[in-house]
């Protein structure tokens, strides 16, 4: 008896697509959830994003159950998005990687021979110099955890799932709610889902209102 096979899923959307294609979504469909082989597919690609010395802050708390949802709506000044999304993952930036996870990255690297050991204690040295003279290390986290944030973004996009950034929300009530620790920041909150209705795409500058040669207010020409 010939196999039945199912439909052939629909191809990833190149970069190039999904960056076109992704909007912010203000309204999600609540009754699609999101498979979880697909979110954790999202959020491994997210991980790829890159990162100073490559110690990766981002760290990424799911928040998939209606009650929590309900509860983190309530410190993202109630924006329905929260509670109609699937899931919402709250973007955490880590201030102290140097501290807890430079040696096993750089083992790690080490052992792959993606580095030398005299690399290695190159990019130590040069890590330990560069976190002694940091100031503020709530912003040095936020920079490349905004990175994650972005490609956790168009990896979405690219599998078919609709995204929306969220900078409304009391910090410290998020922080208060879901336990995090007060060496970690909030970035931001990432909903993902299913877009209830289709948006226009709401139009970009030109590269000729941001974009400069060589120096700043110096027209871009190509």
């Amino acid at each position: 008896m010939p196999e039945v096979l199912g439909p052939t899923p629909p191809r990833p959307l190149t970069v190039e697509e999904a960056a076109t294609r992704r909007r912010a979504t203000p309204t999600f469909d609540s009754s699609r959830g999101l498979d979880s082989d697909l979110l954790e597919k999202i959020l491994r690609l997210a991980t790829l994003a890159p990162s100073s010395t490559n110690l990766q802050p981002w760290r990424f708390l799911v928040v998939r159950d209606p009650a929590n949802r309900r509860r983190l709506q309530s410190c993202a000044r109630n924006q329905p998005k929260v509670g109609q999304a699937s899931v919402v993952v709250i973007v955490l930036g880590y201030h102290h990687p140097d501290r807890t996870h430079l040696e096993p990255m750089l083992a790690l690297q080490v052992e792959s021979g993606a580095c030398t050991p005299e690399r290695a204690a190159e990019i130590r040295g040069r890590a330990a110099s560069g976190f002694r003279d940091l100031t503020d290390r709530a912003l040095w986290a936020t920079r490349s955890t905004m990175l994650a944030a972005a490609t956790m973004m168009l990896a979405a996009e690219s599998l078919g799932v609709a995204s929306a950034p969220m900078e409304g929300f009391d910090e410290e009530a998020v922080k208060r709610e879901f336990g995090v620790p007060e060496d970690h920041s909030v970035c931001c909150l990432v909903a993902l889902g299913y877009a209830a209705v289709e948006k226009p795409f709401p139009g970009r500058f030109d590269l000729d209102e941001v974009c400069y040669a060589e120096h700043f207010g110096r027209p871009w020409t190509g």
